[in-house]
């Protein structure tokens, strides 16, 4: 039995307000995945080629629904042929709807009309064709959606919004991008997939934050910022968004340096050092890795890893030499050396000093710890016990290899 869509609005218009329009949609379109996949799929691909879930063990790869297929903020009529494709369209809409959100069920050869929560559809026996009468959702409980975001966000620097975030500024929120950055690399030194899902929501509200003051100055606005970063990730990845083809990784990189010289040129800006790029407000560790991937790739480089470990013993006698003739400003230069030679021997094993060193002082922190309960549980004090006693309850925690 076929409907047009006139005749599924004439029969099914009346259970909405359509004052403010309406969709008309049919499941079989909407389940199509082909339309949101936009090209993402392919069939027998090699091993290079295949996503990020594959290459990390994650299973095979789960397209995201992108773009969501209808508009939840306005009333719509869908038509669903079957029960199956009734299961698998409401799977999609509990994406973005609530699972209490009701719904209106019409049997179309009876004209029964049933109210559902939507959680409640997947396992629903009725006559099929179908129609799915869904009221539209307020801004405000579209509760997956982005703009959601930037709904709330804009609310707050608003009239009558929040007096403290409308009296902040660029400047104050400054260490806001920086702590909430920070916070998620914690969560993924941590391993923490759920305060990774909150942390870089925090790192989220920064970003619209500053887009929204922006916008008010009359500088640019939210839509600004997502259309440069859009505009610029496919421009710098022409080997998927376009014809280039390359072979690995490492031209892909060469490619990539090679169309930011390109922007800046256009910009009619230049960098005048190979090393010219990197953000000042990095920590010392992360500014010393920078340095020696941007040296290397200008030629700057050691031939093999053994003049690496040669360098650093030439610095460590140094330091000793320095240290030994009490000189303080040689102590602290050579200590430098030191210190940024290693993070070069960190570039050549292929390992982050920064995550390194971050590891390195949790570890720390949790061995310390470890060992000052111990002492407790001994009914002692650190500063009352000998350092022998001391290093044999970090021995301790050095065996359990959870601490």
């Amino acid at each position: 039995m076929q409907f047009s869509y006139g005749q599924i609005l004439a029969r099914c218009g009346h259970l909405l307000d359509l004052s403010a329009g309406v969709q008309l949609h049919e499941a079989v379109r909407l389940l199509d995945d082909s339309a949101w996949l936009q090209g993402a799929r392919r069939e027998n691909i090699g091993e290079e080629e295949r996503a990020w879930s594959e290459l990390n063990g994650y299973g095979p790869y789960q397209p995201p629904v992108l773009p969501f297929p209808i508009n939840p903020q306005t009333a719509a009529l869908i038509l669903v042929p079957t029960a199956d494709a009734l299961a698998d369209l409401t799977r999609l809409l509990l994406l973005r709807y609530s699972p209490s959100h009701i719904v209106q069920l019409v049997e179309l050869t009876t004209d029964r009309v049933t109210p559902k929560r939507l959680a409640d559809l997947v396992a629903v026996q009725a006559a099929a064709p179908l129609v799915l009468a869904i009221t539209p959702l307020a801004l405000s409980d579209d509760r997956g959606s982005f703009e959601r975001l930037a709904w709330v966000i804009a609310r707050l620097y608003a009239p009558g919004g929040c007096p403290w975030d409308r009296r902040q500024s660029h400047r104050s929120l400054r260490n806001a991008v920086l702590e909430e950055a920070y916070e998620v690399i914690e969560t993924l030194d941590n391993n923490d997939q759920q305060g990774l899902c909150e942390e870089l929501g925090d790192l989220l509200i920064a970003i619209i934050s500053h887009s929204e003051m922006a916008r008010q100055a009359g500088s640019f606005q939210l839509g600004d910022v997502l259309e440069q970063v859009s505009d610029k990730l496919m421009r710098r990845h022409p080997h998927v968004f376009g014809d280039l083809a390359v072979s690995d990784s490492n031209e892909v990189l060469a490619n990539w340096e090679a169309i930011k010289a390109q922007e800046l040129a256009a910009k009619g800006r230049s960098r005048e050092s190979a090393i010219d790029g990197i953000p000042v407000a990095l920590p010392a560790v992360a500014t010393a890795q920078q340095l020696a991937k941007k040296a290397g790739r200008a030629g700057f480089e050691w031939a093999d890893l053994a003049q690496v470990w040669g360098k650093l013993d030439e610095e460590l006698a140094e330091l000793r030499s320095a240290v030994a003739s009490g000189d303080e400003a040689a102590i602290h230069d050579e200590l430098g050396d030191v210190l940024a030679t290693t993070v070069k021997l960190a570039y050549w094993l292929k390992v982050d000093a920064e995550t390194a060193l971050r590891e390195a002082n949790a570890k720390f922190c949790r061995r310390f710890r470890y060992v000052e309960q111990a002492a407790a549980a001994q009914g002692t004090t650190l500063t009352a016990m000998s350092l022998e006693a001391m290093l044999t309850l970090w021995n301790e925690a050095k065996v359990k290899r959870e601490v």
